[in-house]
């Protein structure tokens, strides 16, 4: 169908090429400008007519095939996430406190990058106060919640070293 179209413009383009040079002729002969016996078989007024006529004919057919060209559905590419909706989460297995990606179906299912388990969020939240913890080991520091129960043990998110606070 692209083909056809594009060989239709080629041709129109053509044709209005040839009739405005012809147009041209035309009008040099009758003004006076060229002098020959040639006789055009109208006169400029009868061409510009069929001018006139053949330029409508142009439009219709482009008309036609602006009309019949399928509609192309705009495709939305390169669109990327900026910012998620996330969730502060607390391991029950390790302690650790990480984040989310919240989709709002529940129950939210989502696995600990420290211990690996997995757990369910089904809307509850934590009790507790947010501290940051220093690793006896590597030094590390992380968000632990503290929910008051004691001895409460958590684990290093990255040397897994375990400790407890007392």
């Amino acid at each position: 169908m692209e083909k056809e179209k594009k060989r239709v413009a080629a041709v129109l383009t053509f044709i209005a090429f040839i009739y405005f040079l012809w147009i041209i002729v035309v009008a040099l002969k009758e003004n006076g400008y060229i002098f020959s016996t040639t006789n055009f078989f109208l006169s400029l007024r009868e061409w510009a007519i069929i001018g006139i006529l053949l330029y409508l004919i142009f439009v219709i057919i482009e008309v036609y095939y602006y009309l019949s060209a399928p509609k192309e559905e705009k495709k939305i590419e390169g669109i990327k996430l900026v910012s998620t909706v996330t969730k502060k989460v607390m391991c029950n297995n390790c302690k650790t406190v990480f984040t989310i990606a919240d989709t709002g179906k529940r129950p939210l299912r989502y696995s600990c990058p420290n211990c690996g388990e997995e757990g369910v969020l089904r809307g509850t939240t934590a009790e507790g106060i947010r501290k940051m913890v220093a690793c006896e080991n590597c030094k590390n520091i992380f968000e632990i919640y503290d929910t008051g129960e004691r001895p409460f043990s958590y684990r290093c998110p990255k040397c897994h070293y375990e400790s407890s606070l007392s």
